[in-house]
């Protein structure tokens, strides 16, 4: 049963304390940053800036941040050096010393590129709606479109995929639609591949999320300190977080645990 995370403190900072090493990896939209009518307009808060900063330059610590944004657009709004960056949900990852881009993504991104193109054009005719094409997977977004429209938004996605000639997957994100190729590639595999590239094999996995993809990596790793951003049911998370001001103070906390 997933807890409040500040009514588990004593065992967290036990774990913590236990730990040679942390690999902490935080979803960037819902987790750290409140989410906005448009995504170009996100920021991150200055206060939560300081408390990951804080975190990336302690020894025992690497950060990872995670996004459904490209990886240049998802470094481009966090700025921090010597840190990794995993966008597209974990398709493409970089970070000191590596670069990867997940292979089967890579070879189908002109397919996408052209499903883009016809979702773009049939969505042109509902107010509100906007493809985002960020090269190894799609954003159908409906923040700003009318209720009565939105079942319509989802119609024309499904119709386009259905036509597509190779499968893709379809989910839901926060009032959007997200587009990827079917493929046995996830954020739980992702992070597996973050592990492997840091070289601290008994690192104890600290990951926050808000995202559906998340629970990818929620189910993957029941011995790490798995936290929900939100108050939903249902998830494979330990732990829950109500919001990104909760997350700045468990940052924060933890920055201080470690200093201990």
């Amino acid at each position: 049963m997933t807890r409040p995370l500040f009514d588990a403190t004593r065992e967290i900072g036990a774990a913590i304390a236990d730990a040679p090493h942390l690999l902490v990896c935080v979803n960037f939209d819902g987790t750290l940053t409140p989410f906005v009518d448009d995504p170009a307009q996100v920021f991150l808060p200055p206060h939560m800036e300081r408390a990951l900063r804080a975190l990336a330059q302690h020894e025992r610590v690497s950060l990872a941040f995670m996004s459904g944004r490209n990886r240049a657009e998802l470094q481009g709004h966090v700025g921090m050096p010597d840190v990794i960056y995993a966008g597209n949900h974990g398709l493409e990852i970089s970070g000191p010393g590596f670069v990867f881009v997940e292979r089967t993504a890579a070879v189908r991104s002109e397919a996408l590129k052209e499903i883009a193109g016809t979702l773009a054009k049939k969505l042109e005719r509902i107010d509100g709606a906007f493809l985002e094409d960020k090269g190894l997977t799609l954003s159908v977004h409906y923040r700003l479109v009318d209720s009565a429209q939105r079942p319509e938004v989802l119609r024309i996605v499904e119709a386009t995929l259905a036509d597509a000639g190779q499968p893709y997957a379809l989910t839901k994100g926060d009032q959007a639609y997200e587009i990827r190729p079917r493929m046995n590639w996830n954020k739980g595999t992702a992070v597996g591949w973050i592990r492997d590239q840091v070289r601290k094999p008994d690192a104890l996995l600290i990951y926050v999320g808000d995202d559906a993809t998340d629970e990818d990596v929620f189910a993957a790793y029941p011995d790490g300190i798995t936290v929900k951003v939100d108050n939903s049911t249902g998830t494979a998370a330990h732990y829950r977080l109500d919001g990104p001001a909760e997350v700045r103070r468990f940052l924060e906390w933890l920055y201080c645990r470690l200093q201990e």
